[in-house]
This record gives structure tokens, C-alpha cells and sequence, in this order.
């Protein structure tokens, strides 16, 4: 997922120079329109850190509910141990 992303931002990267001279070619690109280039290439950037904040994020509470399936089945099977000797008295 990460690399899609790497890939769809390199991509537009590519993309707004190669258009850049043809902007240009055409009565240059105003002050403006650069100031609006630079940031949205900053929220883009933004963007893509949240989400390899939030996969990183994903994975640990995976890692603690995986911990806590094994807590919750070791303790199921002591339970039904225990429940098994009580019944065997």
C-alpha cells in the first residue's frame, strides 16, 4: 500500500513538471499558482505520513489483540481443564 502511494506521488510529481513548461510556455506560472503547487504537494506529503502512521498504528493493535486471542485461549483451556476435574469428583 505504501508503494502505491510512493508511486501515485512520484507520479504527480512527474506529471506537474512535465507540465510545467508547458504552463509556462504560455504566459508563465504565476506566484500564486506555485504557492498552490507547493502546497498541496505539502498535504499530499502530509497525507502519506498519517498513513504509514496509521498502517504502523494497525499493525501494533494487531500484535496486542493477537497477544490477548492467545491469553483468552490459554485461559479457555485451563477453564475447561478445571471444569473437567470438577466433574471427574
Amino acid at each position: 500500500m505504501i508503494r502505491r502511494f510512493a508511486t501515485i506521488r512520484r507520479l504527480g510529481v512527474g506529471l506537474a513538471f512535465a507540465a510545467l513548461p508547458l504552463v509556462a510556455g504560455c504566459g508563465g506560472v504565476s506566484q500564486e499558482e506555485m504557492a498552490a503547487l507547493e502546497k498541496q504537494q505539502m498535504a499530499t506529503e502530509a497525507a502519506e505520513q498519517k498513513v504509514v502512521d496509521l498502517q504502523a498504528e494497525k499493525a501494533g493493535l494487531e500484535s496486542q489483540m493477537a497477544a490477548k486471542k492467545a491469553t483468552k485461549s490459554a485461559l479457555e483451556e485451563k477453564l475447561a481443564g478445571t471444569q473437567n476435574n470438577l466433574d471427574n469428583e
